[in-house]
């Protein structure tokens, strides 16, 4: 029998495939197993192949892997598409009275299981319901008590009235007595439930619930993939909190408008994708020079121009790096599992207000659309702490005055922070140019001045340097000769690709970094090693070109651009390939 289980249902575009993977994943974690799920959506509305996979054990999982034990598959296209993960003694689960279906051959080695799913629909009220039909057998095929179905039918289905909540248990029911009935199988799952209480959500939903945590009363975005729904989370919440959500009419518009907001004292967000990056582009300098403190996120996808919009990239790290005309001071935070996508939310809001200045939050499509099970107490807001920075009111501000009594924003010091006053502070009015400006905010010309508000402005990144913590994280054998870098949505996968690589005897030391800049100097730990292998999901290594500025040394470079993320059978896989691979000197 299997730790885990893994299930997927495939389709079209329109036939309901998010909703119901949702369903059977809320059901899983309320029934106190954890879970771990995956999506594959095609650019469109309706039509186009899509899939919810979901894997599920009672011990954490973090990845998906190459292996489909159920698959409800609505079309042939999606036997065809997940051909390569079945295995002998999967289950496949379809309706042979579908036209497209009618002629559907399923292979020896597998089960497949004939369920007419509309027609059973229709008898428990509706066509609508097939999708439920297909749940209730595969929770028959899994031994998945049905009851657990129940309240996630009852979250899903509320708002349309208790009537069509009890259809949909009906119809998990009729699906379920159907394979009881007509199937003699002795099937290898168990789904064994717990007590255990826990929260599911992806990444997107955490980047917002760690913005409200943070203290953020704003946010304007514009819809794009696969960013939207950060502000679908926002929108109706933070209005309970005394804050505003705006959609605003392009993505100049937002950054514009959540910019105006910084500046009048609210601490403020915007979200896009990398399309939307570049019409932001533009402003990223004006929030340096105005020395606003502004949190932009990206969700990356793969790119260039549209670019393929619903598939998993991560190649916008030189845009958050070096965007914009001029030099620009910046943070870049990426965060590496969906719970850091909370916690590191906070920490950019504050970095943000600490040094004035724009922090770039980068997130991935994989993150954001990836749903995962936490123990509550992942999200302990007693740990929140909120910092506003260098903040003066009225007892403090003539400390900050010139010699006319004026308040100086821009005022150079050896830390490179200047104070800051929020609007309707007495003696605190000032004004801000994105034009060269001297400590008043007055614009200026200034060979001197000028000099020195550069400096200053960089002044700012040298200090954080010094005062933060840009650390990283190590899995692994920390004494190991093999050494595995990687940022952002990585982790997770690598995390489990230890224990594959474990299995076979290979040891590896692990290092997931979530700081890009400023970022930890892993110098030392590359020279330490005699195998160094960068892992990320772009085609030129661009996390790898940085490690390697840093340490001047030729480093292995395993990329994944076909808009998949990885898997973790499969990395270890691909790790292993790499290290048997000669190093340039052993290559020399």
């Amino acid at each position: 029998m299997p730790e885990d289980l893994n299930w997927a249902i495939g389709g079209e575009a329109g036939d309901g495939i998010d909703s119901t993977g949702k369903i059977f994943a809320q059901a899983l974690s309320r029934a106190g197993r954890h879970v771990f799920t995956s999506k594959d959506f095609a650019s469109r509305i309706r039509g186009g192949y899509t899939a919810y996979k979901v894997r599920t054990s009672v011990d954490r999982v973090e990845s998906v892997v190459d292996r489909l034990d159920v698959l409800i598959a609505l079309t042939e296209r999606t036997i065809d598409e997940n051909m390569d993960e079945l295995h002998d003694g999967s289950v496949i689960i379809y309706d042979g009275e579908r036209t497209t279906m009618r002629d559907v051959e399923i292979p020896e080695e597998m089960i497949g299981l004939d369920v007419p799913l509309k027609s059973l629909a229709e008898d428990a009220g509706g066509a609508i319901m097939r999708n439920v039909v297909a749940l209730g057998a595969a929770c028959e095929v899994a031994d998945f008590p049905i009851e657990n179905l129940d309240e996630a039918l009852e979250k899903r289905f509320k708002d349309k009235g208790q009537a069509i909540v009890e259809n949909n248990k009906k119809a998990a029911r009729v699906g379920q007595e159907y394979v009881q009935e007509e199937y003699d199988y002795e099937f290898d799952y168990d789904l064994e439930c717990t007590d255990n209480d826990y929260i599911l959500l992806n990444g997107n939903e955490a980047l917002g619930m760690g913005a409200l945590a943070a203290g953020c009363r704003f946010y304007a975005g514009y819809p794009i993939t696969p960013a939207t729904s950060i502000m679908e989370y926002l929108t109706g919440r933070l209005d309970k909190y005394g804050g505003k959500v705006v959609q605003a009419e392009d993505e100049l518009a937002a950054i514009n408008m959540a910019l105006g907001a910084a500046r009048a004292g609210a601490r403020a967000m915007t979200a896009t994708s990398g399309a939307g990056i570049d019409l932001m582009t533009e402003t990223f300098g004006l929030v340096a020079q105005s020395e606003t403190p502004l949190v932009i996120t990206d969700v990356q996808r793969s790119g260039p121009s549209t670019g393929m919009p619903t598939k998993q990239e991560q190649g916008d790290l030189n845009m958050a790096l070096y965007g914009g005309h001029g030099e620009i001071p910046r943070f870049v935070v990426a965060p590496t599992s969906i719970s850091e996508c909370f916690w590191k939310t906070i920490e950019a809001f504050n970095l943000a207000e600490k040094y004035q200045t724009p922090v770039f939050l980068v997130s991935d499509l994989a993150m954001s659309v990836t749903e995962q099970t936490f123990p509550p107490e992942t999200f302990d807001m007693d740990e929140v702490e909120i910092d506003r920075g260098k903040v003066v009111d009225e007892d403090e501000i003539s400390e900050w005055q010139n010699d006319k009594g004026q308040f100086q924003p821009h005022l150079a010091n050896d830390d490179g922070i200047s104070p800051r006053t929020f609007p309707g502070t007495e003696g605190g009015a000032h004004m801000t140019t994105g034009l060269e400006h001297d400590a008043l905010g007055r614009r200026t010309e200034d060979k001197q001045v000028r000099i020195e508000q550069v400096d200053k402005r960089q002044q700012k990144v040298d200090t954080a340097r010094e005062r933060e913590d840009w650390d990283y994280r190590e899995y692994g054998n920390p004494d190991s000769d093999n050494l595995i870098i990687s940022w952002g949505s990585n982790e997770g996968a690598m995390r489990e690709a230890l224990g594959f690589l474990d299995e076979k005897g290979i040891d590896v030391r692990f290092i997931s970094v979530p700081y890009i800049f400023p970022r930890p100097d892993l110098s030392e730990e590359i020279e330490a090693a005699d195998d160094v292998i960068v892992v990320e999901c772009n085609a030129t290594g661009q996390f790898a070109d940085l490690l390697e500025h840093d340490s001047l040394t030729r480093l292995k470079r395993l990329n994944k651009y076909n808009g998949v993320r990885f898997k973790a059978d499969e990395l270890a896989a691909e790790i292993e390939n790499k290290l048997a691979e000669p190093t340039e000197v052993e290559a020399e």
